[in-house]
């Protein structure tokens, strides 16, 4: 029998459901809407390098299944998990400049974003800076080549995300006084987006049930 990884099948039955599910009834977000954080492929890639590491599959079987020595596989999750091969300082920089815009800016990078949709040939895949998860994935798998993150940078990333936070807890404010209910709720989905993309599991559900 050809090997197989259960999560691929459970992941193609639910696609099947949901696929039928579109046509029968509306779903409850739209594309633009709905959340990529948790990342569905990540979380894959994630339960197949656990399962070669647990010896639940062989290094011959992932290879196959995965068409990716699962060495490789990791180092690809462990970058995508950390700062996608960038230093700490120069991902920090990249990612607080998203969120220290002026209105104007904002408005004008969005106009940007909306000309190079058309371009686009393969969606650009951006690290999640997630200390917790990293941490988790280091720990449990023995991650520990030279390039790998320090509890120094973990610690430093985390410091970011507190200011990034809190930055945009201030949109919430702002939206109360100045806004409508819609961007109210839109500015408490922007946190709780973010949590769920940078922050341990518990905090990005406390976000989503404020």
């Amino acid at each position: 029998m050809a090997p197989s990884m259960e999560i691929d099948d459970n992941v193609d039955k639910k696609s099947k459901s949901s696929t039928a599910a579109k046509k029968v009834g509306t779903p409850s977000a739209s594309s633009e809407e709905a959340s990529p954080h948790p990342d569905m492929s990540l979380a894959q890639d994630i339960h197949r390098v656990m399962m070669v590491h647990s010896s639940t599959l062989s290094v011959e079987d992932a290879t196959a299944i995965i068409g990716m020595d699962p060495v490789a596989l990791l180092d690809k999750v462990i970058s995508r998990v950390g700062t996608g091969g960038k230093s700490v300082e120069e991902a920090i920089k990249e990612n607080e400049a998203k969120y220290n815009k002026t209105e104007e800016d904002s408005t004008e990078d969005k106009k940007k974003d909306e000309d190079e949709d058309s371009d686009k040939t393969e969606e650009i895949v951006e690290p999640l800076l997630n200390a917790a998860l990293y941490r988790h994935l280091q720990s449990t798998l023995g991650y520990n080549k030279s390039d790998a993150l320090s509890e120094v940078n973990l610690t430093a990333i985390e410091a970011h995300h507190e200011a990034i936070i809190k930055i945009l807890r201030e949109n919430i404010t702002k939206a109360k006084d100045e806004a409508g209910d819609m961007e109210v709720l839109h500015a408490h989905m922007d946190v709780a987006r973010y949590c769920a993309k940078c922050t341990t599991k518990e905090m990005a559900l406390s976000t989503y049930e404020e």
